[in-house]
């Protein structure tokens, strides 16, 4: 029912309750009732005032249902604690702050590096919308920030440096003090960046595609450059025109020793 939604007594505000039934069938929650999550209280019409005061708990409810294939979401949560988010903010900031439980669906793995970091960083941008001028509050330090946002997530500067294993995202969200703002922790060879989310999908790419096909149509990050899918065809068709080159003058200089050898010894 798109006009469900009920007035906040305390505040006056209308709240949206409207849950998109297109969105909710294509998240990762799409198998569950209602009720699996909202459990207290619902059963009833009208339902009592406390219902509301319900804690959904996405940790404990992964783990009681012992998802093998799930994300180590014991792991996000004790990241997420340290997190400025959880320590700073006083108003109930939460998982379902930045991750919409009824349309949540993580980025495939066949999605290009670009959609990734577009879809990441629209998470953030939905509450910094600060960052959306120009320039953007507390990053006029840095140089072309927009296109910065098309090649880099913000957590890749706003998640400690170490100890990023590539497997999942942190969720340590640092303070804007704590956030990396030195430029060659990123730009040189062995730059936390390159560690993380592209080395990751380059793993991905290896393993569904091949070796050769990861070392010429990776989304690899290049450092210092911006990657031009026609320059790559044109680099690839001049190889292999060169190659195909060297080929043929190889196999004219054979067929032709072949046909001299051929008219000496008939001549003997």
């Amino acid at each position: 029912m798109q006009t469900l939604a009920y007035r906040d007594q305390d505040t006056g505000e209308i709240v949206d309750l409207h849950i998109r039934a297109d969105a909710y069938r294509r998240s990762v929650h799409a198998g569950l009732g209602c009720l699996d999550c909202h459990n207290r209280g619902y059963r009833r019409y009208p339902h009592r005032t406390t219902s509301a005061d319900e804690e959904l708990d996405c940790v404990g409810c992964h783990e009681d249902k012992g998802e093998a294939d799930a994300p180590a979401l014991g792991v996000i949560d004790a990241e997420f604690q340290r997190s400025i988010h959880a320590v700073k903010e006083s108003d109930g900031f939460s998982c379902f702050s930045c991750h919409d439980p009824h349309g949540f669906r993580p980025v495939g793995e066949k999605v290009p590096v670009r959609q990734v970091i577009d879809a990441n960083n629209r998470v953030c941008l939905g509450c910094h919308v600060e960052l959306q001028l120009d320039p953007p509050v507390g990053h006029d330090w840095l140089p072309h920030p927009r296109s910065h946002w098309q090649a880099v997530r913000c957590v890749d500067c706003h998640t400690p440096i170490n100890g990023q294993d590539g497997a999942h995202q942190s969720h340590q969200i640092l303070a804007a003090a704590e956030s990396a703002r030195n430029c060659v922790e990123c730009h040189h060879k062995d730059s936390t960046l390159l560690s993380q989310l592209y080395a990751y999908r380059a793993g991905q790419e290896e393993r569904q595609r091949g070796w050769f096909a990861k070392a010429l149509y990776n989304d690899a990050y290049i450092v210092g450059m911006s990657r031009n899918d026609a320059l790559d065809r044109l680099s690839l068709a001049v190889i292999a025109l060169v190659l195909a080159a060297i080929a043929a003058h190889g196999a004219g200089r054979y067929i032709a020793y072949r046909k001299r050898t051929r008219g000496q010894r008939d001549g003997l």
